[in-house]
């Protein structure tokens, strides 16, 4: 089974980049960093973009780790943030 993507994700259920961070509270800056790579996003935030796009939380567990994660960092981060580094 192969790892899906941020974009993968949101082309499967029809939704813009625009409307996803309209409806998840997260910037379109952050959405747009964490698809080309340039961030991971903290566990906040994907917890948001998850629940948005009706993704099961393991999967984005599952991606989380294909991108080589750090557990640490995600044990560390604060559980109300979303604010990227």
């Amino acid at each position: 089974m192969s790892v899906k993507t941020l974009r993968q994700w949101r082309y499967e259920k029809a939704i813009g980049l625009r409307e996803l961070a309209r409806l998840s509270g997260v910037s379109i800056a952050t959405l747009t960093a964490i698809e080309h790579g340039r961030s991971r996003g903290y566990p906040a935030t994907w917890r948001k973009i998850a629940s948005t796009l009706g993704v099961d939380p393991l999967q984005i567990a599952e991606y989380r780790r294909a991108v080589g994660l750090d557990a640490e960092r995600d044990a560390t981060e604060s559980e109300g943030s979303d604010r990227e580094a």
